[in-house]
């Protein structure tokens, strides 16, 4: 009864809260919504990966076979390459592509002339807006073997051309690269936004202790945005297992001379699904496969994150 009494109270302390702040849950439903219809209905297709499917018989009355699917996509030949391939370019953005936008928030909010300040923000951020079909057009003016800028610059110099859409040893950091110039800007504004959340009361302490810049930047900037950090990083750490589909296909396309180092699982999986309808399963427990895996590494990373006396996810 103490318990019902207890929860009923908490119920009722939650629900005046609610009505008093109305307008931000309203702001909120939106959001609630299209998360529930896109990403949320959708997983009763996650029993295809149990299944044989069969448009005949819809997905819920598709045969059953069990673990057959992620047996067969497993043993596969090339999986290794896959899983390996999928991993070294999520562990090269975390390694680069995610400490890239920290240090370009801190350069931005050390900038003290205000009209420069947000023309280096726009600027920063308008590559985010390109379409990777784009980048990957502005690519080959750079890469392409008779008159690409890099070749005749290797040419000018007396070095032999690379020919680099046959050449899978460069294409890792090639999208590394490439996913740094195009998305560091846009994730500089939840740190600017943790930056200017900052009280400027510290700044002026520190200045006159004789802290200088960099101190500064040391001792107060990236402590202060250390919780965002810690949520970024849990969130970047869950992403490992999860590659770009869209930078890579529109990079590479079906140029099988580089599968060596850049065919993952998203592309692999899109070829599946061009495939017969048999492939929709094996496509399904591989997916469901890193969905698992990527919730672990996210557990795993939030236990880091509050290990080191920060906030977590939860």
């Amino acid at each position: 009864m103490l318990n019902n009494k207890i929860k009923k109270s908490h119920f009722k302390k939650d629900f005046k809260q609610i009505l008093k702040e109305w307008q931000l849950y309203l702001m909120f439903l939106p959001g609630f919504v299209v998360l529930f219809i896109f990403s949320y209905i959708p997983m009763y297709g996650i029993v295809l990966a149990f299944k044989e499917y069969s448009p005949v018989f819809g997905i819920l009355d598709s045969p059953w076979v069990g673990f057959e699917n992620i047996k067969y996509a497993v043993m596969s030949y090339g999986f290794y390459r896959l899983v390996r391939n999928t991993l070294a370019l999520g562990l090269l953005k975390l390694i680069f592509a995610f400490p890239s936008s920290i240090i370009l928030a801190l350069l931005i909010n050390e900038l003290r002339i205000g009209l420069f300040k947000k023309f280096v923000q726009t600027v920063s951020y308008l590559p985010y807006f390109i379409s990777w079909v784009i980048v990957a057009s502005i690519a080959y003016m750079f890469l392409s073997t008779d008159y690409g800028v890099i070749n005749d610059l290797l040419s000018s110099l007396g070095i032999d051309k690379i020919q680099w859409y046959a050449s899978p040893q460069y294409w890792r950091g090639i999208i590394t690269i490439t996913n740094i110039w195009k998305n560091t800007g846009w994730g500089t504004i939840v740190f600017l936004a943790g930056l200017t959340a900052i009280s400027p009361d510290l700044y002026e302490a520190a200045r006159c202790d004789g802290a200088g810049r960099f101190k500064q930047v040391l001792h107060i900037s990236l402590p202060g945005i250390m919780p965002v950090i810690g949520m970024t990083f849990i969130l970047s750490v869950a992403g490992i297992v999860k590659d770009d589909f869209e930078q890579i296909y529109a990079l590479v396309g079906q140029n099988s001379e580089l599968y060596a180092t850049v065919d993952v699982l998203g592309t692999w999986m899109y070829r599946g699904l061009r495939g017969n309808f048999r492939g929709w399963g094996e496509v399904t427990a591989v997916g469901f496969i890193q969905s698992i895996v990527g919730f672990l590494l996210m557990v795993g990373a939030n236990w880091l994150v509050k290990r080191s006396d920060n906030k977590g996810l939860w």
